[in-house]
């Protein structure tokens, strides 16, 4: 399964234009069709993305569900979900996509998914619209979309204000769909609760400077301790939230941090590998290779 770690990778793997920004982009459906690979078997990629599907046959899938047989449809999806799609020649709408860094920019330090906690879903549920709804949505994409092609010294912030207003719009029209379809429970906003937790620990838990004495933040047990769960039951939780278990979380976390440090460090693999937590260096450079099937110093040498 093809795995995308960054936006242009994402780009070239589907078949269309280098995006205009690293961590950010946006298009239209119908500026894709051109180039677009019509079939893409079930890849990942490590963004979130929203999309507004006004029309258009065949289907895309983000977990269990599909925007088969649906017409004006919002769907969205986050980092590591899987995805595949099917489609006819004649989409029209928009998406973005864009990183948890870029959307935390200067207007929030707390995780999108604390914001925004519809995103931690993995069985994504395709949200359908109304004629008028669909307009509205139409043109927040619309203006997102001049504003990205302006290249303006402020277009950055102000896309991250329209984003954050798409956002808002998205969660109230999920809440709607959710309360009158009776698909929300106590147990699952208890579940999306602990998922939102530990993605966050996750995320202080690799900070410089910090020292753990029993369990390490590179395992599930340092995270089920901290939430007094019992393993088993904390990696069932995050599977049924995110369709991923807490160790594929965790390794997606430490494979991104690893890859940072090593392209925009000179630290050694030795000193990255205790950064990460790992008593042995030769433990750190084996899950690497296994992750991206290539050594550490392999993958420094090629940046």
């Amino acid at each position: 399964m093809n795995h995308f770690s960054t936006l242009e990778a994402y780009c070239k793997g589907i078949g269309i234009s280098k995006p205009r920004w690293p961590e950010f982009d946006i298009r239209s459906f119908e500026e894709n069709m051109k180039t677009v690979h019509h079939n893409m078997p079930p890849f990942k990629h490590e963004f979130y993305a929203i999309a507004v599907k006004l029309d258009g046959g065949g289907f895309a899938k983000t977990g269990n569900y599909s925007t088969a047989d649906k017409k004006a449809t919002v769907f969205f999806n986050s980092p590591y979900q899987i995805i595949q799609w099917d489609i006819a020649p004649d989409w029209e709408g928009f998406y973005v996509i864009f990183s948890e860094n870029f959307y935390r920019g200067a207007l929030s330090r707390k995780r999108i998914t604390e914001d925004f906690p519809f995103l931690l879903i993995d069985n994504t549920i395709p949200l359908d619209m109304d004629a008028d709804t669909a307009l509205l949505f139409s043109k927040v994409f619309a203006d997102i979309f001049k504003e990205h092609r302006t290249n303006s010294a402020k277009a950055e912030d102000i896309i991250r204000h329209y984003l954050h207003i798409l956002l808002h719009k998205v969660s109230r029209l999920y809440d709607y769909s959710i309360k009158s379809k009776t698909i929300t429970t106590t147990q699952r906003t208890q579940d999306l609760t602990t998922v939102s937790r530990f993605k966050t620990m996750l995320d202080i838990a690799f900070h410089p400077g910090q020292t753990y004495n029993d369990a390490l933040p590179n395992q599930v047990q340092f995270y089920a301790d901290k939430l007094n769960m019992h393993p088993n039951h904390f990696n069932a939780v995050v599977k049924r939230i995110t369709d991923s278990s807490a160790s594929e979380i965790i390794y997606g976390h430490i494979l991104s941090l690893s890859k940072s440090k090593l392209t925009n460090t000179t630290k050694s693999i030795k000193e990255i590998a205790f950064d990460l937590y790992y008593n042995y260096p030769n433990h750190f450079a084996n899950f690497f290779k296994k992750q991206m099937g290539m050594t550490p110093s392999q993958f420094r040498k090629q940046r």
